[in-house]
């Protein structure tokens, strides 16, 4: 919108270049080309600055036809995003136009102007701003958005970060979110055979997966409990079957039943008869002879268990914990048995010690609550040795505050060993009975506060992801 030609400045002219050519955005007098916007809006610019600063609008605007009616038009990038790339023009500056709503539509804008350093700047905002906040729904919305805007073939900066980022928090099949069918399938596509953090099983993909079809079918929350505890779609209308089928088959290539076990299968996903029956055959077939994989795509990462003991604080989005007092922390992942593939490992970062810290896996039955005792499991405390019930031994691998401790879990042998500071340690060899079933635990004493990780996106791993 144009205003009066003798606006007042906030700041005499000549103190600041970037105030200065801020104002030929909103002075009329200045005006000398028309930006027409593909909702409908007009943004007005000048060609000089416009021109000089972006290749891209150099091209067009020489133009003769562009010459002769001194306008442009843009059926895919729309005012708001137009505003963001003219105030980067002129000033170099974007923050106070952007927002969750329009990120993505920027940085498309910015890909179409060409203007790399934008590009980054968005990335980089989007990161700090947006995505580093603890909501998990603003990246799966973003990761949407990307998606929608540029579809299903993109593959750059940003479809990197929002992926990675989606990837590590667990996808929860009983909370409704911003990650839409299209978004969900990218997701699948590009982490299906990655080493990326990855926080979700195959399992529970596929549940996730189940309940967002079905959602987008039925809105009725008592309906879609009652299919997933009835374990059919006997409650739906034949119409309804077949649009919840239509939504799930585009993600079906992407949920590998390799990574499931045969129960899960036989319960869990035959009965909704979307799969082919060859291909559940074959699978039954693969794990006969012993030939499966990891129940998880990527590298495994976990959220320490939130619960309402106050004397536990769980923040970073679920990654850093701390306490008041003496507990144990269980990790949200099940890590499960397998007969040919079965290696995981994750690294705990000791940001504050006090007295001892016991890291390791114990039995997903295991009773946190007996009193009086200072570890569960199978662990290795700060102070070099390992544990197990009331039997220890040394273990030479002592970790301080600030050290790296590496868990080594092989699900297949199952055998344990850590690695302090990527100094790896042989295996526990007295401990012959790890379970079938294992949660990553701590055990920490009061004042004390780790990190598990990878889980933040540094600006060192953002330039590494660009590069990917």
């Amino acid at each position: 919108m144009k205003i009066k030609p003798d606006a007042n400045y906030n700041t005499p002219r000549g103190r600041s270049l970037e105030n200065d050519l801020k104002q030929l955005i909103d002075d009329e007098r200045f005006y000398d080309i028309a930006l027409k916007c593909s909702d409908g809006k007009i943004i007005y610019g000048c060609k000089a600055i416009l021109a000089t600063r972006s290749d891209v609008f150099n091209s067009y605007i020489f133009k003769e036809s562009v010459k002769k009616n001194n306008s442009l038009s843009f059926n895919d990038i729309n005012s708001t995003a137009m505003k963001v790339i003219l105030e980067f023009l002129y000033t170099s500056k974007f923050e106070n136009l952007i927002d969750i709503d329009n990120i993505i539509e920027s940085y498309y804008a910015s890909i179409h102007f060409d203007l790399i350093d934008l590009q980054d700047h968005i990335i980089e905002f989007t990161i700090k701003k947006s995505l580093i906040n603890e909501n998990e729904d603003i990246g799966k919305k973003l990761l949407s958005d990307c998606v929608k805007k540029f579809s299903l073939e993109v593959d750059n900066k940003m479809s990197r970060v929002l992926v990675y980022w989606v990837a590590k928090n667990k996808l929860e099949k009983s909370k409704i979110d911003s990650l839409s069918l299209e978004g969900l399938r990218y997701l699948l596509e590009k982490t299906s055979d990655t080493q990326i953090p990855f926080a979700t099983s195959e399992f529970n993909i596929w549940e996730y997966s189940l309940v967002k079809a079905i959602r987008e079918v039925i809105q009725n929350e008592t309906l879609v409990k009652k299919i997933m505890d009835e374990i059919s779609f006997s409650p739906c209308e034949p119409r309804e079957v077949e649009e919840i089928r239509s939504h799930l088959i585009p993600l079906i290539d992407y949920i590998n039943l390799n990574r499931m076990d045969t129960e899960e299968i036989k319960l869990h996903v035959e009965p909704f008869d979307i799969f082919s029956a060859k291909y559940i055959s074959d699978v039954y077939f693969s794990k006969a002879l012993d030939d499966e994989l990891k129940f998880i795509r990527g590298m495994p990462i976990f959220k320490w268990t939130s619960t309402l003991d106050n004397q536990i604080i769980i923040t970073n989005g679920g990654f850093v914990a701390e306490v008041t007092q003496h507990k144990s922390i269980l990790g949200d992942l099940v890590f499960k048995s397998n007969k040919s593939n079965g290696i995981y490992e994750w690294d705990i970062s000791i940001e504050k010690l006090c007295g001892n810290i016991y890291i390791g896996i114990c039995d997903i039955n295991e009773d946190l609550n007996k009193i009086h005792q200072k570890y569960h499991g199978w662990v290795l405390g700060s102070d070099g040795y390992v544990y197990y019930k009331k039997k220890w031994k040394r273990y030479d691998a002592k970790f301080k505050e600030g050290d790296k401790v590496t868990v080594h879990l092989d699900m297949k042998n199952r055998t344990c060993a850590f690695s302090i500071n990527n100094n790896k340690k042989s295996i526990v060899s007295e401990w012959k009975n790890i379970p079938s079933q294992v949660y990553p635990i701590v055990s920490l004493e009061c004042g004390s506060k780790l990190r598990m990780g990878p889980q933040m996106i540094s600006m060192d791993l953002l330039k590494e992801m660009m590069t990917m």
